[in-house]
């Protein structure tokens, strides 16, 4: 039996989610059924945490999409590609399929894409993720992960200029040694984020994440670069292998941050890891604000990076308020990948429910 199955899932967040596009205390989005042969595969599809739309809606028209495909043909992806079918969702459907055929071999998803030219990682170091607005705030945050072994924080950033030298201020006086990354998410105008930037070279930034506008052109990223001690990070602008060998032909960014629903899924993740190790560039591999299914399919893409692996950012099972399964726990600051066939997590009793 072969097929493919989506749900929508509508989950409130404890933990509201403040970023420079606004406040979600939602997060909606798909879960995606796999099954091949008597063998289940799970997969995540979720637009942008900003975007509001209705998910029982989303999932129709994405299975409208999938009208006459066969999950278990060696052309499916490739089907996909000619229905112009979006990143997100193709990440979904490839996830769902990729962990049904690793479960089918009796290999976990990370060892399943790792095949025989890599060797994945058993576990993989987490940063957290910090938005709270209030300086004191955001320090209590940071101790909260050093308590459970991180020593690596991703400060989510504004316009806010004022404040958020504030915030850094006030995590760096609290931990001299605290590694600490800062995303804007594309919310500083290039007019004054070179100005923004010579600031926060005080306080020992391990990165800034794509600070300016989207559309900027990877040019202008280069000149910045070359005018600051702290190191680009290019997140959104790496959408592609295209993408990809732009920037490094640039020197655009000294790290990619990956998301594999930006990118399309588990194998073009991979890909892109590949041409990052190959140019030297540092490689973080992130989720999109998903439940616990996205969470672990980030997990085995992170497993793939070996012996470049750094911090990566998957710390961000406590927004939410109920998941669709238990998420993978952070232990002495890491997550350990699962060698069970397949994906590791099982939501099969919330996917009886809804």
């Amino acid at each position: 039996m072969n097929s493919l199955q989506i749900k929508p899932y509508n989950q409130q967040l404890q933990v509201p989610y403040r970023w420079s596009k606004g406040t979600q205390y939602v997060r909606r989005g798909l879960l995606i059924r796999a099954e091949i042969d008597g063998h289940v595969g799970w997969g995540e599809s979720a637009l942008p945490p900003h975007v509001n739309y209705d998910g029982w809606s989303f999932a129709a028209h994405c299975s409208t999409l999938l009208t006459g495909l066969d999950a278990h043909s060696t052309d499916f992806l490739a089907e996909l590609a000619l229905r112009e079918v979006s990143p997100r969702l193709r990440c979904g459907l490839s996830s769902a399929l990729y962990t049904a055929k690793a479960a089918s071999q009796g290999q976990s998803l990370a060892a399943y894409l790792a095949g025989d030219t890599m060797t994945p990682l058993t576990r993989v170091p987490i940063n957290d993720l910090i938005n709270e607005a209030d300086p004191a705030e955001c320090v209590q945050s940071a101790a909260a992960a050093i308590a459970l072994g991180q020593n690596t924080i991703k400060l989510k950033c504004t316009a806010e200029r004022a404040l958020d030298i504030a915030r850094v201020k006030a995590l760096r006086t609290a931990f001299p040694d605290l590694i600490i990354r800062l995303d804007p998410n594309e919310s500083w105008a290039v007019e004054w984020a070179l100005e923004q930037i010579k600031v926060m070279e005080g306080f020992n930034i391990d990165y800034i994440e794509e600070p300016l506008p989207r559309g900027t052109d990877l040019s202008v990223y280069a000149q910045i670069s070359k005018q600051t001690s702290i190191p680009i990070a290019l997140d959104d602008s790496i959408r592609s292998p295209f993408h990809a060998l732009r920037a490094i032909e640039l020197g655009a960014a000294k790290a990619f941050i990956i998301k594999p629903p930006r990118v399309g899924g588990v194998d073009e993740t991979k890909a892109l890891i590949e041409l990052a190790r190959a140019a030297n560039i540092r490689c973080i591999i992130t989720a999109s604000l998903e439940t616990s299914v996205g969470l672990y399919v980030a997990l085995h893409c992170a497993a793939l990076l070996g012996s470049f692996v750094e911090p990566c950012g998957m710390g961000t099972a406590r927004f939410f308020k109920n998941d669709v399964a238990p998420p993978p726990p952070i232990i002495d600051g890491y997550m350990h990948v699962p060698e069970t066939p397949g994906l590791g997590v099982d939501p099969s009793t919330w996917w009886e429910q809804h």
